[in-house]
């Protein structure tokens, strides 16, 4: 509800900031002193609207602030509420802060976990609704700190409490960034630096401080959810999906070892399997996850073994004492009672999944594996592993989960095609399970830096149709095929972000695959001279590079531009000495094959480039000859070491056509 504030209150208010204002000052000269009573007083105040206060010391872009936070309390559990840290605040709050020189205020949206409220803030653009000014302006400012001090408080006061009701699927549920994009444009213009930006954008963290941006997406990264990788000209299937590899026998390193081939899984297929994982815990906390293992096991020709399994809670197979001692009754026994043998003994792991032979296409009871293999000298199934069941009564028709193919009489073998989790999701009365991680709530991201390098086509295969949205897993056209190598049942889950990289002055999007062109969208990225300085050192950057570009562009194309981030960080004469020398030469004699005229014209002939007149004593016979030109002029780079490169009117000749008659001149 807004609030309406008479003059009085008005004043009031201004009062009571100046009070903070007083006691921050007060806090700088005597740091010993707590001043209890001034605290007390503010609260107090802030209270009868209905505010909580806390204030403390905190750092931000290397200033010291004594900030104080005003918040609404909420007292349930399952609502975002203000929490003080050591090194940070948590919550949604109205931040005051004060430093020795300046005053600020904005509304700050610093959580652990997500909300409404959040996704309001965002759209309304509330962050951007901020102050900020010098504490001695305040008498001329003060009007302008309660104007915003009133909209702010207002619009946290006209949300609602259950806008702070924490959504647990928040970033999935508000994320409308495509699920495929590349970022494209001339070299220098922020395109991989932008990705953490892209990448944060779409896992709902909303930062500041470049520092903050950077240690959060580490902090993704080493967790898996986000993944880095770079196209080259050799970069391949193998790499990015699954390809055969010779994997070493490492326990046995020397001459003989024999080298076996392995499939494995490449960096994008890992990602797929991160995105879709689930794990699981049962009441007796056995542990349930992707990488468990399904299988299939026939309990004896009638029901009544299967019914002792079900009581008992295990599984079993028989052979005797044979298992047990895998001696020479075991090599005389065929191969598949030895695979059976084998896969119950030695392949199955705790935590795998197990279903009961009913019919062809059918399973009756699926159980967790919880024990390692175990004997009994009684009947005729002496060995048998421990179960835990979850499911006994239900006749599950599994024949499509299989790939349509009918399940055999075979005593044990591995369900490789069925998924644990997509298993359990078909079962209605799946009892005593816990869900305690579903990946495919959260965004998972890879990207890709420099795409149009490799070889799209090869690189992506199958990939390239499945990443289209309508066909991600769970859509209604969603597709899935078998892979290779693995011949795995493979699709492209609708948590999976691609974001790409792509620098123009290498290849123009017009030359990519038309399939790659149509499955991403494409974010023009171009120069911005706006974030360069104006007066580095007496030499306008922007001006600087916007002249520069102008020739590119009419010369070439505007896709061969040079960037801003050549330009960022440049603070003195020496930084840029060093870019030009190191950097813009070097592309300029790639752009132009070394036409050093044309180099010479876009740098405004300011001498970096001079003529060079060569000996004629050494070219009087070749400028005699018909087929050359006598007249032509020889170029040269100025050497590094001149004093030339230390002027600063060499760079203002480059956008000053004034200085650069002059320079010319005077070099004349």
């Amino acid at each position: 509800m807004t609030k309406i504030f008479s003059e009085n209150d008005k004043k009031e208010i201004q009062d009571i900031f100046k009070k903070m204002i007083d006691l921050a000052m007060k806090f700088y000269n005597d740091r010993n002193s707590t001043f209890k009573d001034d605290i007390e007083d503010i609260q107090n105040f802030f209270e009868s609207y209905e505010w909580k206060l806390y204030t403390g010391l905190q750092t931000l872009q290397k200033d010291e602030y004594k900030g104080f936070a005003l918040y609404k309390e909420i007292e349930e559990e399952e609502y975002i509420k203000f929490k003080k840290g050591r090194s940070a605040w948590h919550g949604i709050y109205i931040w005051f802060g004060v430093s020795r020189d300046d005053i600020y205020m904005r509304i700050v949206t610093k959580e652990e976990e997500k909300c409404n409220a959040l996704l309001k803030i965002q759209k309304d653009n509330i962050l951007d609704y901020k102050l900020e000014e010098k504490i001695d302006k305040f008498e001329e400012i003060k009007d302008r700190l309660f104007d915003v001090f009133l909209y702010l408080s207002n619009y946290i006061n006209n949300l609602s409490k259950d806008d702070f009701k924490i959504i647990k699927d928040y970033n999935m549920m508000k994320n409308n960034t495509p699920l495929n994009q590349i970022l494209y444009g001339p070299p220098g213009t922020g395109k991989t630096y932008h990705t953490i930006d892209k990448a944060l954008e779409i896992l709902g963290e909303n930062l500041e401080s470049r520092d903050e941006k950077k240690a959060k997406f580490d902090e993704y990264v080493k967790n898996g959810q986000i993944v880095f990788t770079t196209f080259h000209q050799s970069y391949g299937y193998e790499e990015f999906i699954e390809g055969i590899k010779p994997d070493l026998d490492k326990q046995n390193e020397n001459e003989n070892s024999q080298i076996r081939y392995k499939i494995k899984d490449g960096i994008f297929k890992k990602l797929y399997k991160k995105a879709l994982y689930k794990e699981q815990k049962s009441k007796n906390d056995t542990l349930i996850s992707n990488y468990s293992s399904v299988w299939k096991i026939s309990l004896g020709y009638n029901a009544s073994l299967r019914e002792e399994c079900f009581k008992e809670n295990k599984i079993c197979i028989g052979w005797n004492e044979i298992p047990k001692n895998m001696g020479d009754e075991f090599l005389k026994l065929g191969n598949n009672d030895k695979n059976t043998i084998n896969s119950f003994k030695n392949e199955m792991q705790l935590g795998d999944l197990v279903c009961v032979f009913n019919s062809l296409k059918t399973i009756k009871g699926i159980g967790i594996i919880k024990s390692d293999v175990k004997y009994t000298q009684q009947g005729e199934y002496q060995t048998y592993r421990e179960v835990e069941w979850i499911s006994k009564d239900d006749e599950v028709n599994i024949y499509e989960l299989n790939d349509n193919i009918n399940l055999t009489q075979k005593t044990v073998y591995k369900l490789w095609r069925i998924s644990p989790n997509i298993l359990l999701d078909k079962i209605s009365n799946v009892k005593n399970l816990e869900l305690i991680q579903d990946n495919t709530k959260k965004p998972f991201i890879i990207i890709i830096d420099e795409i149009n390098r490799g070889n799209v086509s090869k690189i992506f295969g199958e990939l390239i149709t499945l990443i289209e949205p309508s066909k991600r897993l769970g859509e209604k056209e969603e597709l899935k095929v078998a892979l290779p190598y693995s011949d795995e049942k493979f699709g492209v889950p609708k948590n999976v972000y691609i974001i790409g990289t792509m620098n123009t002055a290498d290849r123009s999007i017009t030359s990519l695959d038309t399939a790659l062109r149509r499955r991403f969208e494409f974010v023009e990225m171009m120069p911005d001279v706006s974030k360069l300085s104006m007066d580095c050192k007496g030499i306008n950057l922007q001006e600087l590079l916007k002249a520069i570009n102008t020739r590119i562009e009419y010369l070439l194309d505007r896709e061969k531009t040079i960037g801003h981030a050549f330009f960022i960080g440049v603070e003195n004469l020496n930084d840029l000495k060093s870019i030009f020398q190191n950097k813009i030469i070097p592309l300029l004699q790639e752009y132009f094959y070394n036409d050093y005229a044309l180099i010479n014209a876009v740098l405004n002939d300011n001498g970096m480039i001079f003529k060079d007149k060569k000996d004629d004593k050494y070219l009087q016979k070749i400028k005699n000859l018909d087929s050359v030109n006598s007249e032509r002029s020889i170029y040269n780079i100025a050497s590094f070491d001149d004093k030339i490169w230390d002027k600063i009117e060499i760079y203002q000749a480059i956008y000053n056509d004034e200085i650069a008659n002059k320079l010319k001149n005077e070099n004349e």
